[in-house]
């Protein structure tokens, strides 16, 4: 088993992303079990447990470590390919590209008081629009006001 497992794909990372898969990796990472094994343990189906196996698997998380027979049935074995797994840090790096702007995103720099009314405003345009649901023609869409994250605006302590 290797010690680390660096995560450079999307696909990887929405395989562990799953909390179930997570406590799998965990169950997985004691010792090498089948998903008959997993299943038992946790009293839940096998089909269950052998599509999330398929997924770590597919996405190399995991591997099949040894293989038996038992009453002319092939039991795989699983464990996890390495003993911690991290994505890399690259992968969740966020670099909008300039060219492919989002055409209903818009950045706004706003003070506190004026923040307030715009809020206020935009809370009664959305209300008025909202009031007739599927009017004919027209296209349904959620507004989001998010604050950016960049701190250095920010004048609290």
């Amino acid at each position: 088993m290797k010690k680390l497992l660096v995560i450079d794909n999307l696909a990887q990372l929405k395989s562990v992303s799953d909390p179930f898969r997570i406590e799998l990796l965990t169950m997985l990472g004691e010792k090498p079990k089948t998903g008959q094994n997993l299943a038992d343990e946790l009293d839940i189906p096998r089909a269950k447990i052998h599509y999330h196996l398929n997924e770590l698997l597919k996405n190399d998380i995991i591997h099949v470590v040894k293989t038996e027979e038992k009453n002319s049935i092939i039991q795989k074995f699983y464990a996890p390919v390495a003993k911690k797994v991290v994505p890399n840090i690259d992968l969740l790096k966020y670099i909008p590209d300039e060219k492919k702007k989002d055409s209903m995103s818009y950045n706004l720099n706003i003070k506190e008081d004026d923040l307030k009314q715009f809020k206020k405003d935009l809370k009664n345009f959305v209300k008025k629009h909202s009031e007739k649901k599927n009017t004919k023609g027209t296209d349904e869409y959620k507004v989001q006001l998010m604050p950016l994250g960049d701190d250095s605006n920010d004048n609290e302590g």
